[in-house]
C-alpha cells in the first residue's frame, strides 16, 4: 500500500492505575512533577518516584531501586525501600514476592513516606503503570511490526497508529488520512449429508480423512472462503458413517 491509512491502533496514556488491586489512578490526587506525563520517546509506561516523592513515567525496563508496600504494618513501616536495582516488571515481582506489591502513593501521607525513601536511596520504581498500544476493539496488541525508530512521540501526543508500506508509525490522532474498517461477520454453518459405495472402508479413520481433504479441495475449486472449516458431524454413538437399511 502507497497510501497511509489509520488503523485501530492507539496508545492508551489515560489507563494509569496501581499495581495493587489494579486500583484506577484517582483524578483527585496526583502527585506528578511538572510536565508529567510526558511519554518522551514513546515507551514511558510505569512510574517512579523522584524528587518530593513526585511521579515521573520512565520506561519500565529501566534498572531504578524501588519501594515495596507490606499490608501486616502500618504508618512509616508500611512502605520498605529496595536499594538494588531491577526493573519495573522485576520489582513488582520482588515486591510481591517477599511483600505485599509495589507501593501506591493514595494521598499526601502516602507520597511523604515515599519521598523520605527515594531520599536515602535515589528515584524509585512505585506500582504506578499504564496499559500501552492496544486495538480500538479493547484486545491487547502485540509483535507489531514498527517501522524503525517508532513509536517515538516526536510531536507530542502521538497516540494513534497509522499503516504504511507494512509497517506501523505513532501520530497525532487529529492529523488526515484514509483508513480501514473492521467488519465481523456471523459465524453460519451448514450440513451436508453424503451417500457413498464402500466395501466397509470408510470406517477406517484414514479414509475418512481422505475423503474430507477430497471434499475440501472440490469446495475450494467452487470458491469455498479462506477461513471456511469444513469437518465431519460426528454421531452420539461416535460413529461418522452409518450403513443405510434397506427400505422396507
Amino acid at each position: 500500500m502507497t497510501t497511509s491509512a489509520w488503523v485501530g491502533l492507539y496508545n492508551d496514556v489515560n489507563s494509569w492505575r496501581w499495581s495493587l488491586n489494579d486500583l484506577p489512578l484517582n483524578v483527585s490526587y496526583t502527585y506528578w512533577y511538572p510536565g508529567q506525563p510526558e511519554n518522551s520517546g514513546g515507551k514511558e509506561t510505569c512510574g517512579v518516584a523522584v524528587s518530593y516523592g513526585q511521579w515521573w513515567d520512565a520506561p519500565c525496563t529501566l534498572l531504578r531501586s524501588f519501594i515495596c508496600y507490606n499490608a501486616s504494618f502500618s504508618g512509616d513501616a508500611k512502605f520498605i525501600g529496595i536499594s538494588s536495582l531491577l526493573t519495573w516488571p522485576q520489582a513488582q515481582n520482588y515486591c510481591r514476592t517477599h511483600h505485599t506489591d509495589l507501593a501506591s502513593a493514595l494521598n499526601s501521607s502516602d507520597s511523604n513516606m515515599l519521598w523520605h525513601l527515594r531520599d536515602k536511596q535515589g528515584d524509585s520504581w512505585i506500582g504506578l503503570y499504564r496499559d500501552t498500544w492496544k486495538w480500538s476493539d479493547g484486545t491487547s496488541a502485540s509483535n507489531i511490526p514498527w517501522a524503525p525508530g517508532q513509536p517515538n512521540n516526536y510531536y507530542g501526543n502521538e497516540n494513534c497508529a497509522r499503516f504504511y508500506n507494512g509497517l506501523f508509525y505513532d501520530e497525532q490522532c487529529t492529523n488526515l488520512y484514509y483508513f480501514f474498517c473492521n467488519t465481523i461477520y456471523p459465524a453460519r454453518s451448514q450440513i451436508m449429508r453424503l451417500q457413498v459405495k464402500s466395501d466397509g472402508s470408510v470406517f477406517d479413520p484414514a479414509v475418512q480423512l481422505s475423503i474430507l481433504d477430497q471434499i475440501k479441495q472440490k469446495l475450494k475449486e467452487n470458491g469455498m472462503l479462506e477461513n471456511t472449516t469444513v469437518t465431519w458431524k460426528v454421531q452420539p454413538d461416535g460413529n461418522i458413517f452409518h450403513k443405510k437399511k434397506d427400505d422396507l
